[in-house]
């Protein structure tokens, strides 16, 4: 049987004990008269609300307006409903809620996840404790989702720049996100949400405590409060536990990704689409599953996310988009949770900008990346990589931009082509475009700085379709640093 990290069996074995046990709390007294009698279920079913907003709730004696009112509850106050039982009547959604002393029915508008999840006995297990398992998330679960997924951004000095997405898997502040996402970073900002229909509020500041470049995660740990002042290890932030094994999510299983994409002026997106594939590779000596592929929309800003199925496990981390050249077609990856964690939690930390086998003398802060298929340049049809970032510290000296190609499979070849223009490869036939640099200060931004290939250079004849991939990296020409900037996925279709 293949082995788990312990981490995620105590995280399971932790939330299934809470779950389980004291879902909700025993009801003190029966339903008043005139309110309905409601058969019992299991306590799964129940999970605590409360009511938003600034006047009391009007419970009913049934699903609509038609029947009496019957309890009135005060902003705040918590309770359990049930939301598989939810109906229809008049202008409003009804579920049947329940409390210490009694039972009736509300409007779903008037109902939010409890702040602090009383009902269930537990102060920090909100995400689980608030998701059924029927195998769609209705929006209250998606509401509890959303809040163990934060912004994070790098931060250097005072300044804050490339965004993306991070989501918290311990209660104590543990946050799992791209390794791309936070490198060369100080700091790590993390953003939480308060309302999810408003963006989240910088309330937190972490340290990268784990890296690994080559599966492309990272590990930060909260640190400090947003004035800067250390934090207890007690903060029963809402948190999802990574207890899904790789193997256990198949092609045509329905995901959820959240993520801030940028596009969306830093407030949650959340998209939906499929699993319509797995690739298995070697990690540890084990052959498991290292990639999925999605047909949801991930933009850019998501990296690092978090990805769920139907029951709100933890999928894994929507890692990059890879965009068809002819067609304009779309999938995006997805590094499965337990691969991500293996990665992460069984090396060392290289630490926040660390470079093999070199100290880096300069900062290299990455902005952006836009692929423009079919460019034309000197004649000739091709890729343009269309590039933006930032050198510090290597004023009037030469480096040098690389765009790498490689086949996207769990080989990871280089793309070889020994009669591409000697311009289009290096000395063993692997195709690569380049671009010179000479930062002209200390402190050097490179806007839309365009790297460019022709689609001959390539050698692919055969008609077919390509999956292919593109390491961007920067590095000195006395080879003291070489970092990597970006890695870009497109499909070249040759008809």
């Amino acid at each position: 049987m293949k082995r788990r990290p312990i981490t995620w069996i105590l995280f399971a074995a932790a939330l299934i004990g809470v779950l389980v046990s004291d879902a909700v709390p025993a009801l003190a007294a029966p339903a008043p008269p005139g309110a309905i009698e409601l058969p019992r279920q299991d306590d799964g079913a129940w999970r605590c609300v409360e009511v938003n907003g600034q006047v009391g709730l009007n419970v009913r004696s049934g699903p609509g307006e038609q029947y009496p009112v019957v309890w009135e509850r005060a902003p705040g106050e918590q309770f359990a409903a049930d939301y598989t039982r939810l109906q229809r009547a008049g202008n409003y959604n009804w579920v049947p809620v329940r409390f210490e002393d009694g039972e009736g029915w509300s409007i779903t508008a008037r109902l939010s996840p409890c702040a602090v999840d009383t009902a269930a006995d537990v102060d920090h297990d909100l995400v689980l404790a608030a998701v059924d398992q029927d195998g769609a998330l209705d929006r209250f679960e998606i509401e509890a989702i959303a809040r163990s997924v934060v912004l994070v951004a790098s931060v250097r000095g005072t300044r804050i720049f490339s965004t993306g997405t991070g989501t918290i898997i311990t209660p104590d502040g543990l946050i799992v996100t791209n390794a791309h996402v936070i490198d060369s970073a100080e700091r790590v900002a993390v953003a939480l949400l308060e309302d999810i229909n408003d963006p989240p509020e910088i309330r937190y500041f972490g340290e990268v405590v784990g890296l690994n470049r080559e599966i492309d995660v990272a590990l930060v740990a909260i640190r400090e409060d947003a004035d800067g002042r250390p934090v207890t290890a007690d903060l029963s932030l809402p948190y999802i536990p990574a207890s899904l094994g790789a193997d256990e999510v198949f092609r045509g299983d329905t995901v959820t990704i959240f993520g801030y994409p940028g596009i969306g002026d830093d407030y949650l997106v959340v998209t939906s689409g499929a699993i319509v594939s797995v690739e298995n590779g070697d990690v540890n000596g084990q052959r498991m599953p290292v990639w999925y592929r999605t047909d949801a929309e991930i933009a850019p800003g998501s990296s690092g996310g978090l990805v769920v199925n139907g029951n709100g496990q933890f999928v894994g981390i929507p890692t990059f988009v890879r965009s068809e050249s002819e067609t304009g077609g779309r999938l995006g990856g997805i590094r499965p949770a337990e691969v991500a964690l293996m990665a992460v939690l069984g090396e060392a930390s290289t630490g926040p900008g660390a470079t093999a086998g070199a100290t880096a003398p300069v900062d290299v802060i990455f902005y952006g990346l836009a692929l423009d298929h079919g460019a034309v340049i000197d004649g000739l049809p091709g890729i343009a990589l269309r590039l933006s970032f930032g050198l510090d510290g290597w004023q009037d000296r030469d480096a040098t931009v690389f765009a790498r190609f490689f086949h996207d499979d769990v080989r990871n070849e280089p793309l070889i082509n020994l009669a591409a223009p000697s311009f289009y490869r290096d000395e063993t036939g692997a195709v690569l475009t380049v671009m010179p640099i000479t930062p002209c200060c200390d402190k050097t931004d490179f806007e839309d700085l365009t790297l460019f290939v022709p689609y001959i250079a390539l050698g692919l004849d055969q008609a077919g379709t390509y999956p292919l991939k593109i390491k961007v990296e920067v590095a000195a020409d006395d080879a003291s640093w070489r970092r990597t900037l970006s890695w870009e996925y497109i499909t070249y279709t040759l008809r």
